[in-house]
């Protein structure tokens, strides 16, 4: 399957208080090095998670350079599709 997407789970950012956007910030900074020979992607952090579009690049690669990121609790690979489940069985089911 191609994903286009890559969906993060921040680790314990739940317990932090006011400084909880300086920590997914940081986050943020740490992610956007370690995947710096990815010239393709987009890094979009949201309060709770962090979405990665993959715009053609490697999914494998991408979430092998994850894995050494500080901080990530989990991450998934994901297909964007139409809020249509007809679209949704025909891109992930066929």
């Amino acid at each position: 399957m191609n994903y286009t997407e890559i969906m993060v789970r921040y680790g314990e950012l739940s317990t932090k208080g006011k400084n909880r956007q300086a920590f997914i910030s940081r986050l943020h900074g740490n992610v956007t090095k370690a995947l710096h020979e990815f010239p393709d992607l987009t890094i979009r952090p949201k309060r709770d998670r962090l979405h990665i579009e993959l715009n053609g690049e490697d999914a494998k690669a991408v979430m092998a350079r994850l894995s050494k990121v500080f901080g990530i609790q989990t991450y998934s690979p994901s297909v964007k599709v139409e809020k249509d489940m007809a679209k949704v069985h025909e891109r992930c089911w066929t």
